[in-house]
């Protein structure tokens, strides 16, 4: 019975740290999906695009992916499992405009916090992830 119980401990210990890891690395692959597909409709609207498309940028936004921009709108979809109002959306152009062949930046970013660390402390890590790409038209 001791022998158990230090080893289920153990075990225990080993089987929700790998949930974590398998957990992290899904909402970090979610996330850069999402700011793919983010980079991917910016770069179509850019200052050449069609009137139906209307233009985005060159001025940063910052929201939410749950505050129902544009900018949100094209990401939302793509974080199934996030609270969307706790997703952080960033779009920047780094040259300073929306012409052709300037680039565009699209950042999320979200809190994480690990099962383990709710059982020894109250710590959380923000997960981030960025696409940046010259925009098409």
């Amino acid at each position: 019975m001791v022998e158990m119980a230090i080893i289920l401990n153990v075990f225990m210990l080993l089987v929700l740290g790998m949930l974590d890891l398998g957990l992290a690395t899904y909402r970090y692959n979610t996330l850069s999906q999402a700011a793919r597909q983010g980079a991917r409709q910016a770069i179509v609207h850019g200052s050449l695009a069609p009137p139906a498309m209307a233009a985005w940028g060159p001025t940063t936004h910052t929201g939410t992916a749950g505050d129902g921009s544009v900018y949100a709108q094209a990401v939302s979809p793509m974080l199934v499992g996030f609270v969307l109002d706790d997703v952080t959306i960033r779009v920047e152009w780094p040259d300073g405009g929306n012409l052709l062949q300037q680039r565009v930046r699209y950042t999320v970013t979200t809190e994480y916090r690990p099962i383990l660390t709710s059982f020894f402390s109250s710590g959380s890590y923000i997960q981030s992830a960025a696409s940046t790409m010259p925009i098409a038209h």
